[in-house]
């Protein structure tokens, strides 16, 4: 399962690249909550000295029509509810992807969930010295704003 890839700890003036597991999760709206909480409190979620690092995409929606052998039965007609997407990245660590199955199928709302992985690049800044920089959050007028608030 290790290949090589030429991106693979691909060294730039700011950053590497670092080759990641991409993780999408869809989801009604009204199921986001505990998909959030139980990823960020059950896995790492690392993005270099950040956890709990995961963007929920907003305003889409579901379509599906239940089927025989789905709990709900064939309905016959096409549901559609409004969705999410939650998307996160794993180290390539079959374990661990294994282990994020086992909690969104434990917290989700749908029975099927669309979950999709995909290999991808992640950027990992090398952190350099540039706290004077005018354009980090911390040295702006709107810093509040952009770093956000605490939610637990």
């Amino acid at each position: 399962m290790t290949r090589s890839h030429e991106l693979d700890g691909f060294d730039m003036t700011p950053a590497t690249l670092e080759r990641e597991w991409l993780i999408t999760v869809d989801t009604p709206t009204g199921g986001v909550a505990p998909v959030v909480e139980a990823l960020g409190r059950e896995l790492p979620l690392v993005q270099g000295p950040y956890d709990n690092c995961l963007f929920v995409r907003d305003s889409g929606y579901q379509r599906f029509r239940a089927l025989a052998g789905s709990h709900a039965g064939a309905e016959g007609t096409v549901q559609q509810t409004p969705a999410q997407q939650i998307v996160f990245s794993l180290a390539p660590d079959p374990a661990l992807l294994a282990k994020a199955f086992d909690v969104i199928f434990s917290v989700h709302v749908n029975e099927e969930p669309t979950i999709r992985v995909e290999e991808v690049w992640g950027c990992r800044s090398k952190l350099l010295d540039d706290k004077d920089n005018p354009n980090r959050y911390w040295n702006r007028t709107d810093a509040d704003d952009l770093h956000g608030e605490p939610v637990a």
